[in-house]
């Protein structure tokens, strides 16, 4: 800084005396500006930045206060200034420095005595209540007071003065000093609590999975927490018109602190919407602090103030230094004009414009790019500098006092031009991956039914049920199944002289044994009550009647318990190393690759799940491999995946079936009778079982011969198999009487209960009365037997002589099955895919909509139709309907990075948006969303073979007449080859995904129906070899296996080997339990595509016109009759 823009305290002090003669001729000499603030912060890169612009016009002297003189002088001593800029950090005087304004009453560009508010963070929220500025729902618990507040904590919740607020919840401490803040985090994610604090070294949070309660000494906020998709931004304020905002990996994900090459943390400046702008002036008025940092969140297009930090700038940005430089000596000089002219203003002068309702005269807030011609590229926008104040105002500044224009942050010429040109290479541009994605490896879910009418259980049930409903009651809670299994132990222990005995209670005719109490016992204690592993029922029978309407009431309730479905931790590995390959081979590698799009707020991600425990954690951990997060996953759940809620819920969850239950149950019904018949060829087995000849079922046929014979020698197989993990059940209690962890399996499971299992798969597969087998039984026996092989009877824990043939078997009894549930014929397919999968194919074609438009708003200098309202996107229904306009408007729910920074922060391509939305369920609606794709509705079949598609008109009555579009009929199909593919897939295994995929084509016209494309594929998922090792192909092996083992129950192995796919396992030493991807290099369908998505995939299409993707899946949407259903909006 140039030595002529100080002063020294002795001539500041002196020029002030009325009788100096220079006195006179002040209003011709350079303001006197201090800094009287802390020398740590005075001296700070930041501010000795804006000092420099501001002396570089040589119209301000500055005196900046040292330490000592702040301390340890007299307020007498200080500096005389006609402006000060002064603030509050650690050891500051603040009630010093108030007594020195009230004394000199200089210009104030930060008010001093508001910033005791800051202070206390039940004060700030105050005044921005007070204010109309959002905040999140809280509570406050005062304990520093006479009375202090009861604070009632539950499990998941807590309740302040009436107020209720559910994990997760935010407690903050009221000292704004204090920088401990803490998460709690709900037992249906994990539980836990999540602890932030200032940075130290790259960590600025720790998790802690088994600290639940909340502190109880000092007083604090709680607060509900908001998802914002795990991103903070901090805004800067420069007066009420000017805001600057960043936005970084929020401390509650994973906890590291990304920093750059400097060691600064990495941060990248975003763009604000219209009510953040106007949020961002109420707080610089409200606190009446000019130079002002406050956080915003932003939640489902909806923002709030979360904290207030008063004196804030921005570090290294020299756009943002000579924006704040620039509106801060604008701002002195206007306030200095009116200071001398009044000699004395209140010490509390009002920085923000005259006219403080209309814009500034200064420098804007960042805004959206705006189209000034829509012919050219992108212009910069220029902002008039003259006052809205009257113009015979003597204080309006002239335009010689204002420095360069600012502008609209829009991308410069010269970003346009480099676009432009890249255009010109005919290179496609990725804009949206969608995916939906089967949860990972679980445990088998298992359930337990029993009759129970104990006082202690039915009092259990009384207390919980609704008031005058004998409804269903459903216990999740820790304090309740704890209670529960107080009640159950206390049972076992009355009654356990008399088990076995034929008087016993447990005993009564029709009821269970007390084995079963054994077993809910033993489930019970299986784990620590944490998480979303286990819930109990109880439903009232129907004759059911209260204990107290009397004697002889009958009080039966049938308790059920379930149990078992939990991700584990090799499916947490499967979820990780899944995100970590979506991450590295379905992006651009250009310019970092995904995580540099992602950090610097050019990729809109949002991952939804339905509220199944396995399927949350599949989506926590692929995140974790997708954005190279670490740590735990409940954090990561919480921050970053979207579970729907009860009505949304259908789109992933179960109850999307419940409008295809009726057919569903129909064909199971035909299933059942089919695969338990006598034919007398194979050629009429095959026409019965399989109408549609589908190689991978017509190919397990072929293995099976008999299947109703074959079901008698699977019956067999379980037996032999049960009766073998019984032996090693006894076997291990007898050692675990010596060493407990002799009897743990895989998962914490033990041997009895592995055997109890299989004791009932046993039991119930077989019908006596009716005498025949339970076909719904054959995928808990498959996935059973298959999580067994390859986690307990593997050889680590035990082995088994009949598992393999077991496995083999009924992985052959599955391919039959499963696939057929959701139709055996088109038609079935068709009616039943498209009922379970509207919603979802709804929200997946808004979703491919969004990307096909919101790209026009970033690339104008070719787009120009739109903007004379016109839209070539023929979409189904009449435009968009209020969703569609909901999820167009907003982008608007995630942060985009500010082109305007893009050269400074050396990034080629600003206006890039990729949009990716990823959709984790169940294995039903892979099948059923795999139906829709392959099969389509017949609206649609109907309407491409139509030639009105190509000629510009519509059969349809309620459809817009299409545009002129001529395509080839080989883009509107499924390609002949991917359907082959499909056919000789046998299963969808965990992690099976299909992903859609949006390129654009910027060289082609707007009206070109090709300007889109669109690419699916498919991958059925992981595969592995059940024995264990990982790195043996199952197919190969099952000849020879299944001959060996099953002779002993008369079974004649196949005459060849079932011929549905050759899988490439992941080698041994990346994880010795891990499924390897499946992987067949020659279901690539185009060999002419060179890049893009891995080939393990099956191609289903890669060059389908977007246009055409859209109406097919809008036809499908619309083909459910009278049943409407709107997707769910990504604002959900």
């Amino acid at each position: 800084m140039t030595s002529h823009s100080f002063v020294s305290p002795t001539a500041a002090a002196s020029e002030d005396d009325p009788n100096n003669p220079s006195f006179q001729s002040r209003a011709q000499r350079r303001y006197v500006v201090g800094v009287c603030a802390m020398e740590k912060k005075s001296r700070s890169k930041p501010m000795q930045e804006i000092l420099r612009r501001l002396v570089k016009k040589k119209q301000f002297d500055l005196v900046i206060f040292t330490d000592d003189m702040i301390l340890n002088r007299p307020i007498e001593d200080w500096p005389i200034c006609e402006a000060i800029f002064s603030f509050y950090s650690t050891g500051f005087p603040l009630a010093k420095a108030e007594s020195y304004v009230h004394l000199r009453r200089p210009v104030l560009v930060n008010d001093l005595s508001i910033q005791h508010v800051l202070f206390d963070r039940r004060k700030v929220y105050e005044v921005l209540i007070r204010n109309g500025v959002n905040v999140p729902r809280h509570a406050i618990v005062n304990r520093d007071g006479p009375t202090p507040d009861v604070l009632d904590e539950s499990e998941n919740y807590v309740i302040v003065n009436g107020v209720q607020i559910n994990k997760p919840f935010v407690e903050k401490p009221a000292d704004a000093e204090d920088h401990n803040i803490y998460i709690y985090y709900p037992s249906s994610a994990g539980g836990g609590s999540k602890r932030l604090f200032r940075k130290v070294g790259d960590r600025s949070s720790e998790f802690y999975p088994d600290v639940n309660h909340v502190r109880r000494e000092g007083s604090y906020i709680y607060e509900e927490f908001l998802n914002t998709q795990g991103t903070d931004v901090k805004v800067y304020t420069v007066g009420p018109n000017y805001g600057h905002a960043e936005a970084r990996k929020s401390p509650v994900l994973d906890g590291r602190v990304m920093r750059d090459s400097v060691g600064k943390e990495v941060r990248y400046p975003v763009i604000l919407n219209s009510i953040e702008k106007d949020i961002a002036r109420k707080v610089c008025l409200a606190f009446q602090q000019t130079v002002c940092g406050f956080d915003l969140l932003r939640v489902r297009g909806t923002s709030f103030v979360c904290d207030v930090n008063g004196w804030s700038f921005v570090k290294n940005s020299k756009k943002y230094y000579d924006d704040c430089g620039l509106v801060l000596h604008n701002y002195l000089l206007t306030a200095l004009l009116r200071y001398r002219h009044h000699h004395r203003p209140s010490p509390r002068y009002n920085l923000s414009p005259k006219s403080s309702g209309g814009p500034s005269p200064f420098a804007q807030y960042a805004t959206e790019p705006v189209l000034l011609n829509q012919h050219q590229p992108f212009i910069k926008e220029q902002h008039s500098m003259s006052t809205h104040s009257s113009p015979s105002d003597p204080f309006d500044l002239p335009h010689s006092l204002g420095s360069p224009q600012l502008l609209h942050h829009s991308r410069t010429s010269s970003t346009a031009s480099n676009d432009d040109s890249m255009w010109l290479e005919k290179k496609e541009e990725l804009r949206a991956v969608i995916a939906v994605v089967r949860h990972g490896d679980r445990t088998p879910k298992q359930k337990l039914k029993t009759r129970v009418w104990e006082p202690q259980l039915v009092n259990f049930y009384e207390t919980r049920r609704t008031k005058d409903k004998f409804d269903e009651v459903k216990v999740k809670a820790v304090m309740d199944l704890q209670e529960l299994l107080d009640i159950v132990r206390s049972l076992i222990k009355e009654y356990a002289p008399n088990v076995g005995s034929k008087g016993t209670v447990w005993e009564k005719e029709g009821g269970d044994s007390f084995e079963k109490l054994l077993q809910i016992k033993r489930v019970l204690e299986r784990w620590k009550f944490a998480g979303i592993n286990r819930k109990v029922q109880f439903k009232p029978r129907r004759e059911y009647m209260p204990p107290s309407s009397g004697s002889g009431a009958n009080s039966e309730l049938l308790l059920i318990m379930k149990w078992g479905g939990d991700l584990t931790e090799t499916g947490k590995r499967q979820g990780e190393l899944l995100g970590n390959r979506f991450r590295n081979e379905l992006y651009p590698v250009e310019e970092g690759g995904l995580l540099r799009l992602h950090s610097t707020f050019r990729h809109d991600l949002k991952i939804f799940t339905s509220d199944e425990g396995r399927v949350q954690m599949t989506a926590a951990a692929f995140a974790k491999g997708f954005l190279e997060l670490e740590g735990d996953l409940t954090p990561i759940l919480v921050s970053l995946v979207t579970t729907l809620d009860k009505d949304a819920n259908k789109m992933l969850d179960h109850s999307g079936q419940a409008d295809a239950n009726e057919e569903i149950e129909r064909t199971k019904a035909k299933l059942r009778k089919v695969m338990q018949q006598e034919y007398t060829s194979f050629e009429d087995m095959v026409a019965s079982v399989a109408p549609l000849n589908t190689h991978s079922i017509v190919a397990a046929l072929h293995d099976l011969q008999n299947p109703k014979e074959s079901l008698g020698k699977l019956h067999d197989l379980i037996r032999l198999v049960k009766t073998e993990i019984k032996e090693l059940a006894a076997d291990r209690a007898a050692l675990s009487l010596h060493d407990d962890r002799l009897n743990e399996l895989y998962m914490g499971e033990t041997y009895s209960l592995m055997s109890e299992r299989w004791e009932k798969l046993y039991r119930d597969f077989y019908s006596i009365p009716k005498q025949e087998y339970d076909l719904s039984k054959l995928p808990d026996i498959y996935d059973c037997i298959k999580y067994d092989m390859l986690h307990n009877l593997n050889g680590a824990h035990a082995t088994t002589k009949y598992g393999r043939a077991l496995f083999n078997m009924a992985e052959l009894f599955v391919t039959c099955y499963v696939p057929q549930e959701y139709g055996m014929n088109v038609a079935e397919k068709q009616s039943i895919g498209i009922k379970v999968s509207q919603a979802l194919c709804a929200k997946i074609r808004a979703d491919i909509a969004t990307a096909m438009t919101i790209q026009r708003e970033e690339k104008p200098s070719v787009v120009n139709s739109l903007y004379n309202g016109k839209s070539f996107l023929p979409l189904c229904t009449a435009a968009m309907d209020e969703s569609d306009e909901s999820e167009s408007n907003l982008e608007h729910n995630g942060y985009r990075l500010d082109p305007s920074f893009a050269k400074e922060l050396r990034i080629k391509s600003p206006g890039t948006q990729v949009r990716t939305r990823l959709y984790f369920t169940s294995e039903s609606h892979m099948h059923t969303l795999l139906n829709v794709l392959r099969h389509q509705c017949p609206a649609w079949v109907a309407r491409r073979t139509d030639e009105n598609l190509t000629s510009g008109t519509s059969s349809q009555q309620d459809q817009p007449p299409k545009q002129r579009h001529a395509f080839d009929a080989a883009k509107m199909t499924m390609a002949p080859q991917a359907i082959e593919a499909l056919d000789n897939v046998s299963e969808l295994d965990y992690l099976a995904h299909i992903i859609i995929r949006v390129f654009e084509a910027p060289w082609l016209p707007e009206e070109d129906g090709n300007r889109f494309r669109v690419e699916i594929a498919f991958s059925p998922g992981l595969r592995g070899d059940p024995e264990g090792g990982g790195g043996v192909v199952l197919e190969a092996a099952r000849s020879s296996s299944t001959s060996s083992a099953a002779s002993s129950v008369g079974f004649t192995p196949p005459s060849t080997p079932l011929a549905s796919s050759v899988p490439i396992a992941i080698p041994p030493s990346s994880s010795p339990n891990l499924f390897a991807f499946y992987d067949r290099k020659d279901d690539v369908i185009s060999p002419s595509y060179d890049g893009g998505i891995p080939d393990n995939k099956i191609y289903l299409t890669k060059d389908m016109p977007g246009v055409v993707f859209d109406d097919m899946l809008a036809a499908c949407v619309a083909s459910v009759a009278n049943n409407p259903v709107s997707y769910v909006p990504d604002s959900v």
